[in-house]
């Protein structure tokens, strides 16, 4: 009797590397899919902070009838202040900068108020300031900082948002009112933030809308960025120490948005180029905050000229239509 034995039905070779073929095919077009919409949360995230930071400003100048200084620093009665050394002058009285200034209108009120505003901040990881300062320089604040930028995150005290300080070519006409490192590190006093700086709305005579308040970057020297750690952070107070002086928390308009690689080991020492531009690791451009409290997304290829005036808030120059550029 010949007894017949029952195959199970099953895969074939050929079957299953068909079968395994079509899943990577299907993961290839769905993961760009993934990351874009992944990107696109962050981009939205990014864009809510501005937004809230420009809100905030809104309500410091309600309450105190200007805009937050980018940076104090005081002068002994001795320092012969001009536009020529009035912002490279007094490290050693450099204090709060607008990022801390208005930290109550951001609802962080406790943090403020752990700070001691007559006392030195830090301006750079190299030259602490006094206690309790220098020990609140290394917290991190997510308020500050970009999801797409992978230089920010839990660990460090970086800042990807910056007052605009004004706007202009490096030398000539609109050129800063001074600078340090052969012209590297820019000082300008025709913005909102800068050093001593106290703007009130109705100086803005560009137009609210037409004006940037605070801009995105990704230059902010982090500690991973330069071969002996030196960075700064969301809380440095104006550096202001002669030939190596730089506004860590305000920048101006100065070289075309993403003009600079991000920041790193390797690339040309961020702390030379943070003051001129701003930058994004957003595809094609960076936010702004406009001084009426909105939000927009600039392109990388804007007119050059148009965007150095929308850093100024004052200089008469028309600049309608800049965000279709």
């Amino acid at each position: 009797m010949t007894t017949s034995v029952r195959r199970k039905p099953g895969f074939t070779l050929v079957e299953l590397l068909v079968v395994i073929a079509i899943i990577g095919i299907l993961v290839g077009l769905l993961l760009p899919a993934v990351q874009a919409a992944r990107e696109a949360a962050r981009r939205m995230q990014c864009s809510n902070n501005v937004k809230q930071l420009a809100l905030a400003c809104h309500n410091y100048e309600s309450a105190f009838k200007s805009f937050p200084a980018g940076g104090i620093v005081s002068y002994a009665p001795s320092v012969n202040v001009t536009p020529a050394n009035h912002c490279t002058v007094g490290q050693d009285r450099t204090q709060a900068p607008w990022t801390v200034l208005m930290l109550p209108f951001v609802e962080d009120s406790n943090l403020y108020a752990r700070f001691d505003m007559s006392r030195r901040f830090t301006g750079s990881s190299n030259i602490p300031g006094d206690l309790p300062n220098r020990d609140l320089f290394p917290l991190n604040n997510k308020k500050f900082q970009c999801p797409s930028d992978p230089n920010s995150g839990p660990t460090v005290n970086n800042s990807n948002y910056l007052g605009v300080q004004g706007g202009g070519p490096p030398t000539g006409l609109g050129a800063p009112a001074c600078s340090t490192q052969l012209g590297q590190r820019v000082f300008f006093q025709t913005g909102i933030f800068f050093v001593n700086s106290r703007v009130r709305m109705g100086e803005i005579s560009d137009g609210t809308t037409n004006t940037f308040c605070i801009g995105e970057s990704r230059y902010m020297p982090t500690p991973n960025m330069r071969t002996d750690g030196f960075h700064a952070g969301w809380a440095s107070a104006v550096k202001a120490d002669n030939a190596f002086a730089v506004p860590a928390t305000f920048a101006g308009a100065v070289l075309q948005i993403n003009a600079q690689r991000a920041c790193g080991i390797g690339v040309a020492d961020c702390f030379n180029f943070v003051s001129r531009l701003f930058g994004s690791n957003h595809t094609g451009g960076c936010h702004f905050g406009m001084c009426d409290g909105s939000v927009q997304f600039v392109s990388q290829n804007i007119d050059i000229n148009i965007y150095r005036q929308a850093a100024n808030r004052s200089d008469g120059l028309p600049i309608g239509g800049f965000l279709d550029q």
